[in-house]
């Protein structure tokens, strides 16, 4: 069976790799059995940790945080949204993230107790439109619980993303994102709202049925290809208010569990 649109009605219920997988580089090293791979593999790790103590360095500059000894958890803040600009901003945005200024003044941040809580990022704002991609440094704010993100961002959702245990509120509303849905979604244990509408994704995991306070779940997939089946495992959602998933081709069965989500 196919279904364009799923619409069960209680009080409503509307249903209506960019991931680029890291291609893998194949390297010829003169170096040859496994201390060669010892040795290339020790490199790249170097790299990755020079890179994070390039953006700790920025941080702690006494600008961008204040007191950086006594608030090294906004240093950390910080280094991960300093890492994550570039890839954010693409090829036409804009973001004023930068150590010369106190992240209390980045565009999209908001500070509760020297943590960033919050981190809202609208085409609304014109002059900081953006199309790049969700980086998967984000996945390490956290104390992080509000995740907005309405701009023409591309690629997959990053299964980092599962990381962010203090989320309650994740939009991800009308981007270009397109894969499926990261199982790991399913960590994030206090979410009540998932809002991925407008997007291209090609497949729900089950996971998300771990989401037990979950109140609000919108949804669009790819039309052409369509997200394959519905997870039964959608209908533990016993706190769903909000159901709504659009814009695509559904194959197989309406799972009868759909039926215990009684507060629709």
């Amino acid at each position: 069976m196919s279904i364009n649109r799923l619409s069960i009605s209680k009080r409503a219920i509307r249903t209506t790799t960019a991931l680029a997988l890291a291609s893998v580089v194949a390297i010829s090293l003169l170096l040859t059995g496994t201390d060669g791979a010892t040795a290339f593999n020790t490199d790249a790790s170097d790299d990755v940790q020079r890179h994070s103590n390039q953006f700790t360095e920025q941080c702690s500059n006494g600008v961008a945080v204040l007191d950086p000894v006594n608030n090294a958890g906004l240093v950390a803040d910080c280094a991960a949204l300093l890492a994550s600009r570039d890839t954010l901003v693409g090829t036409n945005g804009n973001l004023n993230w930068s150590a010369d200024r106190a992240i209390s003044d980045w565009y999209g941040i908001t500070i509760e107790n020297n943590r960033v809580s919050s981190l809202r990022l609208s085409e609304n704002r014109v002059s900081y439109k953006l199309n790049g991609m969700i980086p998967a440094e984000l996945g390490n704010l956290t104390n992080l619980k509000i995740l907005y993100i309405n701009e023409h961002l591309t690629g997959e959702i990053p299964a980092e993303l599962g990381n962010l245990a203090n989320l309650t509120e994740l939009y991800l509303r009308y981007n270009d994102m397109t894969g499926a849905i990261p199982a790991e979604l399913g960590n994030l244990t206090n979410l009540r709202v998932l809002w991925l509408l407008g997007n291209g994704l090609t497949a729900i995991p089950s996971e998300l049925g771990n989401l037990a306070n979950l109140r609000v779940l919108y949804i669009s997939g790819e039309p052409l290809t369509g997200m394959g089946a519905i997870p039964p495992e959608l209908g533990n959602l016993s706190k769903l208010e909000e159901f709504e998933i659009s814009h695509t081709n559904w194959t197989g069965p309406i799972p009868s569990e759909l039926g215990n989500l009684a507060n629709l």
